[in-house]
């Protein structure tokens, strides 16, 4: 398959190359399915050849990711404050509570949109959530931003360097996107443990008060 999409790539006009990597960076964010950093690695490779020019690769994924990640904020913008009030939520998620997390992403949120194209399979989420929370729409721009520019340009070098064996540098982003899932969980596990001792801590401390 990766072959495949490669020599697709490799038979297009160039301008209809840039252009489809553009594309497939802004899907990337809002169907994250879909593999946008190996079609940016595939790009390097075609650097390579001559076929694809640095700068064209670098400019069209990046401002594609930018793109795509700027467009589920806006989303988020937009719909983040009726799903924060609706009554279904609230069932689930006390309004406290979603205050609290409301706090915790001003404080931290703009450190995790700057590290966002390095947390994969969270991109989307981060991006909504940016929106939900309504955070500075200048410094999300400016910090995906960043993100993408450093992300891209480590791919797009390491593919480049590689050359013809490109695939190398796509089993390695597949295995690091493994790792990143595996600890997201692990941490997501740990928080929802940690509430839970809490929650029965309290509960006993208030037990034992009305018992004395």
């Amino acid at each position: 398959m990766l072959e495949s999409l490669s020599e697709f790539f490799n038979q297009l006009n160039p301008w209809l190359a840039y252009t489809l990597l553009f594309v497939s960076a802004f899907v990337e964010n809002v169907f994250p399915p879909i593999p946008g950093d190996t079609v940016t690695v595939i790009g390097a490779y075609l650097v390579s050849t001559g076929k694809l020019h640095f700068w064209g690769v670098y400019v069209s994924t990046t401002l594609g990711s930018v793109v795509g990640f700027f467009a589920m904020y806006v989303i988020g913008l937009r719909v983040g404050t009726r799903i924060l009030e609706s009554k279904l939520l609230q069932k689930f998620f006390s309004v406290e509570k979603s205050d609290k997390v409301k706090a915790w992403f001003a404080k931290y949120g703009y450190w995790v949109i700057a590290a966002n194209r390095f947390l994969s399979g969270t991109r989307s989420v981060i991006s909504l959530f940016a929106g939900f929370f309504a955070l500075r729409w200048l410094p999300v721009v400016l910090l995906s931003l960043l993100s993408a520019a450093v992300w891209n340009g480590l791919l797009i070098y390491g593919g480049y360097l590689l050359g013809v064996n490109w695939e190398k540098i796509v089993y390695l982003i597949h295995q690091y996107n493994k790792f990143v899932l595996i600890i997201s969980v692990l941490v997501i596990i740990l928080v929802i443990l940690l509430r839970v001792v809490r929650r029965r801590k309290n509960v006993k401390s208030i037990e034992g008060k009305l018992n004395d």
